[in-house]
């Protein structure tokens, strides 16, 4: 244990004394091995999004965006190549989420170049719908990810895929 030198006799005291460093050691060592565990979760649980739906400047082609609407009713998709919006409708409480994913990966497959996909949702809707769409794209591979904030009320359509 560290502590200060007291010599016997009066006089002068010296101030030689020595710190032990291993608990320091220890705690460091500690620290090093919690950081570089976490270093992975973040890696892993990490979505790539952004704010803007342009490709970029110094594009020649306008790139395809789908923009998908989260409303009370279901999902509303305005598609690269439709004149207006379509809507997936919710099948009771749920958000018919297998039908959407085969609209995108329908979408991804037929599209040249680069997808954009942009999410909005109405305020009072639960965040894990915006989380399931986000999941979604991630599974369909599609990077161009970007949450967007919503600039009109839907207004409904034909359901997508002609049905």
């Amino acid at each position: 244990m560290g502590g200060v030198n007291m010599p016997e006799g009066g006089g002068k005291r010296t101030l030689d004394f020595d710190l032990n460093l291993v608990p320091f050691i220890d705690l460091l060592s500690c620290c090093i091995s919690f950081l570089l565990i976490t270093a992975v979760w973040t890696q892993m649980g990490k979505l790539d999004t952004t704010q803007k739906l342009d490709g970029g400047a110094g594009g020649a082609d306008k790139p395809k965006k789908v923009s998908i609407t989260i409303a009370q009713s279901g999902y509303e998709l305005m598609l690269p190549e439709a004149e207006g919006a379509c809507t997936i409708g919710r099948q009771g409480s749920k958000y018919d989420a297998v039908e959407l994913k085969k609209i995108l990966e329908k979408e991804k497959n037929t599209v040249t170049g680069q997808l954009y996909i942009g999410i909005a949702a109405v305020d009072e809707l639960p965040f894990e719908l915006l989380v399931d769409v986000m999941d979604i794209c991630s599974g369909l591979g599609l990077k161009n990810v970007s949450l967007g904030q919503l600039v009109a009320p839907p207004q409904g359509g034909p359901r997508c895929g002609g049905g």
